[in-house]
């Protein structure tokens, strides 16, 4: 009567091909997904400076009596011009105590405006 099934040399050489391929992809697909994260934060950090320039077109007023002027996301989430619940993806932590410092640069009668995303304390 025959044996039917795999050998145990057989079983030992698919277990460590398997192990290589591994080896091979893991590091990758864990570099992609801290890539994908890192990515997701800077879209998250853009997003919020958009949302401030959204607003100083509403409060230019209050702004251009000053050189700089910090406006907090929970300034802009309670005005409506972000969600609420604002998370960072790469740490998982909420952004509501994020702000955007508004550098306003005035030279021969025109303002410009800088934007400085400032990190929230609980996600440093």
């Amino acid at each position: 009567m025959k044996n039917k099934g795999f050998t145990l040399i057989e079983l030992l050489g698919v277990i460590i091909i398997l192990s290589l391929l591994l080896l091979v992809i893991v590091p990758s697909v864990t570099s992609n997904i801290k890539k994908g994260q890192k990515e997701a934060d800077e879209n998250t950090k853009n997003t919020i400076i958009l949302a401030t320039k959204n607003w100083l077109s509403d409060n230019k007023a209050i702004v251009n009596n000053s050189t700089s002027y910090t406006v907090n996301v929970s300034t802009l989430q309670d005005e409506g011009y972000l969600d609420t619940n604002i998370i960072l993806p790469s740490k998982n932590c909420s952004l509501e105590n994020a702000s955007v410092t508004i550098e306003v640069i005035k030279k021969d009668n025109n303002i410009k405006y800088d934007y400085k995303y400032n990190d929230s304390e609980d996600c440093k």
